[in-house]
């Protein structure tokens, strides 16, 4: 099978294309423009896999965020539509809103603009592209990800600021996972075809992921509880409040936030590995790159 993977210079998108060559299918890879420039697929294609994505922030543009995530989609689900192949589209379990436990049918409740794109982009595939699967990846780390790489940072300071106690729940998923769950995801396996949350098999509180971290690094780490009174209000001095205070930690880690995977584990997709593996992994990872 020739599999054409968008987004496969992205930390998810490699491992992807890592996981659909050892399973013996070759790629053809698409790594969009900074606009997310795409034309058409090319001749010989068999399955179309998208992974290419733009998370808000860090100055991303509104312009960049619709390229990337749903021109880049739509255009795809076209061609996918024209051309009858099957089309495996990453999506976040964020469209569905910061909430616990939320399952496939749970309401679109996006809370940023990175979110409300892959909303826009989840209807039209579905209206559009026949057939189409999502994936629903929830919270994903592992070796080569850069974007976690400020929690494990902080962790290695020894101290680690948390939103109340740090008892908000979340669930930690290796990228790896993800890329089994997308080759389940082929044509005839039991993935294929409609939408499933992937996560890791546990649901951790953001203190039992640090704590996963630390112990990854060897060594002890001491938290810093801020009372949710004192962050609210902190994000209220807007450009003045400090960066570690921002209303998307506040989110993240101050609110239970993870996904129900009982559907695609009702399908035979069981996660393999445990958090606190993946987080030695990942350290191993950033020490061996010299980041920590």
């Amino acid at each position: 099978m020739n599999v054409f993977l968008a987004g496969a210079s992205g930390f998810i998108g490699g491992y992807i294309k890592q996981a659909v060559k050892r399973a013996g299918h070759a790629v053809t890879v698409h790594n969009f423009s900074k606009l997310g420039t795409f034309l058409k697929l090319p001749p010989g294609i068999d399955l179309v896999v998208n992974s290419a994505g733009k998370l808000g922030g860090q100055g991303a543009t509104s312009e960049e965020l619709r390229a990337a995530n749903v021109l880049l989609p739509i255009t795809l689900g076209n061609e996918c539509r024209k051309a009858g192949i099957p089309l495996i589209h990453l999506s976040t379990p964020g469209v569905t809103g910061l909430s616990a436990n939320a399952a496939e049918n749970s309401r679109y409740n996006p809370m940023g603009d990175y979110e409300s794109t892959k909303v826009e982009a989840e209807k039209q595939l579905i209206s559009n592209c026949p057939g189409v699967t999502i994936l629903r990846p929830d919270f994903v780390f592992g070796p080569g990800d850069m974007h976690k790489f400020p929690l494990f940072r902080q962790v290695s300071k020894g101290w680690f600021p948390t939103v109340g106690y740090g008892s908000a729940r979340t669930r930690p998923t290796d990228v790896r996972d993800v890329a089994d769950a997308v080759l389940k995801s082929f044509p005839g396996k039991p993935l294929s075809k409609g939408i499933y949350n992937i996560g890791g098999p546990d649901v951790l509180s953001i203190k039992e992921v640090v704590e996963c971290i630390s112990v990854a690094m060897g060594k002890s780490v001491r938290f810093l509880p801020i009372p949710r009174f004192v962050f609210r209000t902190a994000l209220m001095f807007g450009p003045l409040c400090p960066k570690a205070l921002s209303r998307s930690r506040y989110h993240l880690f101050g609110m239970d936030r993870f996904s129900n995977t009982n559907k695609a584990r009702k399908k035979g997709f069981v996660p393999s590995r445990s958090f606190s593996l993946t987080a030695i992994d990942a350290v191993n990872w950033y020490r061996e790159q010299g980041f920590l």
